[in-house]
């Protein structure tokens, strides 16, 4: 915004204006500074937006992994212990075989599950950020729309006389700008933000129980062909 007032100064050289340069410059300092004020306020928030997305985005992420990476630990052991279990096992060769037919599409099976539990956490993280992208974009439509303001208004001093009502209409155009952005565009963006943060109370658990049945289902298995081979070699 005050490159833009500095481009409008520098384009005042050379203009043959109704009025004196001095008024101009009046004018001029006027709607910028009521435009500043504001578009400042609208670039913080979009920078408190994507700081706050971002840093959230990381904790959540962190959780997840951290689940994600003890599931896979558990598994291991799991598997470990069962091989373990089998290999030492008294229990008839056709037993054995029959007890663990299914063992190795039972690991594959717990990797898919836990893939599909990742990817699931991966389309919803996805969806929302998307949905803050997209408002802060359509966002920063109105800090363009203000500079645009600030642009006719330069444009309309050079085409009318009565500065006093230029200044009013234009003045109006920016407060209206700042009315909408406080009343339809902050919110929106809070309501995005906030689909962010609800993941914690939603998407987090969800992910956590999607993983925890996975890793329950194949230690069951597990125990199945134990407790099977225990029967056998009686």
């Amino acid at each position: 915004m005050k490159s833009l007032f500095v481009c409008l100064l520098l384009a005042l050289a050379g203009q043959s204006l109704a009025q004196s340069q001095d008024e101009f410059v009046e004018y001029l300092l006027e709607i910028q500074y009521q435009a500043e004020a504001i578009h400042q306020l609208m670039e913080g928030t979009f920078d408190n937006v994507r700081f706050s997305m971002s840093d959230q985005l990381v904790e959540l992420n962190r959780q997840l992994i951290g689940r994600m990476n003890e599931a896979l630990e558990e598994v291991e052991q799991i598997r470990e212990d069962t091989e373990a279990f089998v290999g030492e096992s008294s229990a008839p060769a056709t037993c054995v075989n029959v007890a663990t037919a299914n063992w190795a599409i039972e690991i594959e099976g717990v990797g898919q599950a836990l893939s599909r539990c990742a990817s699931r956490a991966n389309i919803q993280i996805t969806s929302r950020t998307a949905d803050v992208h997209a408002a802060l974009e359509a966002a920063q439509v109105q800090s363009t729309e203000l500079q645009n303001i600030v642009v006719r208004g330069f444009i309309d001093w050079n085409a009318i006389d009565y500065t006093e009502q230029i200044s009013a209409i234009v003045g109006a155009q920016i407060q209206d700008k700042y009315d909408y952005f406080t009343r339809i565009t902050q919110p929106n963006l809070e309501r995005t933000l906030q689909a962010i943060f609800d993941l914690d109370d939603n998407l987090l658990p969800e992910i956590v129980t999607c993983v925890d049945r996975g890793v329950e289902r194949f230690n069951n298995y597990g125990r199945v062909i134990r407790d099977t081979l225990f029967f056998c070699s009686q």
